[in-house]
Formats: structure tokens, sequence, C-alpha cells
């Protein structure tokens, strides 16, 4: 009873302690003495990696190369790596770190690195339990790899013909020492030329970049003009003679012109040099110009005169132009050699205003009595006198007196009397009086 009873004990203890040593995968599954980070009350963080390389549990966890705390267990999640980290509490993880595999040693030793991106500063923190994906972690070559890289660069990869290049090198520039400094003076100089062009190269660069852009917008069009070339070069290779020859002919026009220029260039400059007060003067009234080119459709009215006075489509309008060279000289001519600002204005027969035009009488000159006639009668009176008309040619003269400027009185036409004048009675040519029945 008693061995079995023993048996019956004994069986679960055995059971577990073997499956307790099925389950145990060495020393470094278990918690070291004098690793950091591995007390009750540490932050576990999990990590995603594709390629652990040699890193063990119980490596070392860095943050600014300062161990904050230890790897703990590893296990296969897919394709990938799950590493669980555990740090100290009082270390803060930054929320934008980024897990590295890197070696400590040059004998093998791996860490895991929890830093933020090269040049990145903290941002943030990290919450404890927090995964830091595939795409935030990666892995250093180790010594091994880059032995191997090496290797194959040295033993396959060309390495061994860098002597026949030197050697060829060595070779071609046998004797030629001072061309050779001469080459890299001037590649110095072209390299420093580049340099202080720095932002224009980089500027033409992006204008390529954008015309690149344009061109490839235009990829279809382009396609039908390059397509549409081959028939406008045959055309223009059946018009090759008669292009031959306009060539020809402006060669001679451009050799006759050159001969013209050159022999009317004295010429040419003074008629510059003359125009010039022209287009001076022309450019000085230029904010004047728009005014009178607004003006002169509407003329003799202004736009206001229209949109105020004209209350329909059209309207009548009387109105009498003096062009006479009088006229003419007072006014449109004047600040010109035959503008004349006093010349008097005498009307001509048939205008409207001719019979209410009198003469100045201060520059009508006195007309001396005409000498008796003989009186073919034989009588012994004295012949009446003849009435003294004023003449236009005699009113026109230069008496010496300045001519009279001001308003002209409207007059009835003059009636002469036949009445005898004395020796002394002066000619008068107006004003007269406005009664009808002469005087």
């Amino acid at each position: 009873m008693r061995g079995g009873l023993w048996r019956r004990i004994l069986a679960p203890a055995v059971a577990g302690v073997l499956a307790a040593g099925c389950s145990f995968e060495g020393l470094n599954s278990l918690s070291l003495p004098g690793t950091v980070g591995t007390g009750p009350d540490a932050h576990v963080y999990h990590v995603e990696l594709e390629n652990v390389g040699t890193l063990e549990s119980n490596s070392p966890v860095l943050l600014n190369d300062v161990v904050v705390g230890a790897v703990g267990r590893m296990r296969i999640d897919g394709w990938h790596a799950r590493v669980d980290v555990s740090v100290r509490p009082d270390v803060v993880v930054p929320a934008n770190a980024v897990a590295t595999v890197g070696q400590t040693s040059l004998l093998g030793s791996m860490h895991l690195a929890l830093d933020p991106p090269a040049g990145a500063r903290p941002e943030g923190v990290l919450p404890p339990g927090s995964t830091i994906r595939l795409d935030a972690s990666s892995t250093y070559p180790s010594t091994e790899q880059t032995l191997a890289s090496l290797s194959a660069l040295i033993n396959g990869g060309g390495l061994g013909q860098i002597g026949e290049v030197l050697g060829n090198a060595e070779a071609a520039l046998r004797g030629r020492g001072d061309q050779v400094r001469d080459v890299l003076t001037r590649l110095n100089d072209i390299a420093g030329v580049l340099e202080s062009q720095q932002a224009d190269v980089v500027e033409s660069l992006e204008q390529l970049g954008r015309l690149s852009g344009d061109l490839a917008a235009q990829q279809d069009s382009l396609t039908r003009a390059l397509q549409a070339v081959p028939p406008a070069l045959e055309v223009l290779i059946r018009q090759r003679p008669r292009i031959t020859t306009a060539l020809q002919k402006l060669g001679e026009l451009s050799r006759t012109a050159t001969g013209l220029i050159h022999d009317t260039h004295t010429e040419l400059v003074t008629n510059l040099q003359n125009l010039e007060p022209v287009l001076r003067a022309l450019a000085d009234v230029g904010p004047e110009l728009d005014r009178v080119l607004a003006y002169l459709p509407t003329y003799p009215l202004s736009q206001d005169i229209i949109d105020r006075g004209v209350r329909g489509d059209y309207m009548n309008l009387f109105a009498v132009i003096d062009l006479t060279v009088p006229r003419l000289k007072r006014s449109a001519l004047l600040g010109t050699r035959f503008g004349q600002p006093r010349t008097p204005l005498i009307p001509a027969p048939g205008d409207p205003w001719h019979l209410a035009y009198t003469y100045d009488p201060l520059g009508v000159p006195v007309v001396p009595v005409p000498d008796p006639m003989a009186d073919p009668t034989g009588s012994d009176d004295e012949p009446a006198a003849q009435p003294a008309v004023p003449d236009e040619a005699v009113a026109a003269t230069d008496t010496g007196i300045p001519a009279y400027d001001g308003a002209i009185l409207p007059v009835q036409p003059p009636i002469f009397s036949m009445s005898a004048a004395g020796p002394s009675a002066p000619l008068f040519a107006g004003p007269y009086p406005h009664d009808r029945g002469g005087g």
C-alpha cells in the first residue's frame, strides 16, 4: 500500500519537472543578475525586427548611448522577429524612437538602441506596452557581413585590376606633368566658376525640369508635329531652287542697303537729330492726346455735351467755318512763321457780315480835294466836288497809326451825298446813322 501511495505522489511531480525541463531555454531566458531595467516596475515595449542577427536575451538596451534596459523574450511572429524590451521606469522613450540592432564591439556583442531618427529631435513620450513597427526598425551589418562583402570586392569585384589601371595611368602621364598641371588648374578654375554660379545652375536645372514636364504633357502634340515634319521637308526640298534664289536676292538687297546706309549716314544722323525736337514735343503733349482723340469723333461737340444736351439720335447744327487767310493767320497758324495775331479781318463780298463791316476811321488817310476842272459849257461856276469814297486798298495801307482791333458796330450800307465839300472837309468813313432816308 505504501509503495502505491508513493508512486501516486511522485508521478505528478516527475511529470512537472520533466515539463519544466523541456521548456527551459538556457540561462539567457532568465533575468541575469546585474542587468538594467528588469525589475517588477520596469516598462515593457515590443519591437518588430526583420533580422535580429546575433542579438540575444539580456542584451543591453541603449538610449543616447546609455544602458537603460535589457532585451527580454524573443519569438517569431510570421516572417519577422518580435522582441520584448524592458526599460527602467524613470527613462522616457521618445514617441519617434527608432529601434536599431547594432554591434557593441568587434567581438560580436550586440545591443538594441532606441534613439530618434538621425538629425531629428525627440518628440513626445512612447507609452509602455507600445510596439515599434518594422518600418521604424533596422539592423546594422555585422562584422562577418562586412568582411564577406570586402572579400567579394577583393576577389571577384575587379580590385585586382587596380594595379593594371594605375600602371596604365602612370604610363599615360609620364613626361606630361606640365600639361596635367595646366589641366588641373583649368579644372580648378571651372570648379570655382561653377561654385560661384551654383544658384544659377540650380535654377537652370529646375527650369529644365519644368521644361521636361511641359514636354511630357505635350507629348501627343509633339508626336503629331514630328509626324508632320517629313511632308514639310519634302515641300522645302521641292522649293529649294526658289529658296536659294530668294536668299541670293536677299544678299544683294543687304549689300545695297548697306551701301545706301553708308552713303547716307551723315544725312540720316542729321535727320534723326532734327526729328528729336518733334518727338520731344510730341512726348510733351502726350498726356493731352487721349483727350484730343476722344474729342475728334464727336467734333465740334464734346461727349459730355452730347450726353447732357442731345436727347435723341441726332441734332441739327448750323455753323459758319471761316477758313480765310486772315482768320487762319490769327488762329491756326499762330506759333509758326505764317502766323500774324494782329492781321485785320476784312470780310469778302458775299460774307454774311460784309454789310455790317466798316473801316477804322483812324486808319483811313485824308484825301486832298481834287483840282477844279474846266467846264466845257463855258460856265464860270466851280464844278461840284466829287465825293471821296474810301477804298479797301487805301484803308489797308500802312499809315503809321495802329490798326483798330476793337468791336465793329453794325451799320447799313453807306449812302454817299453829292453835296459839295469844302477844301478842309475830312472824309467820313463811318459809322453811319441808322436812318432809312440816307444823309
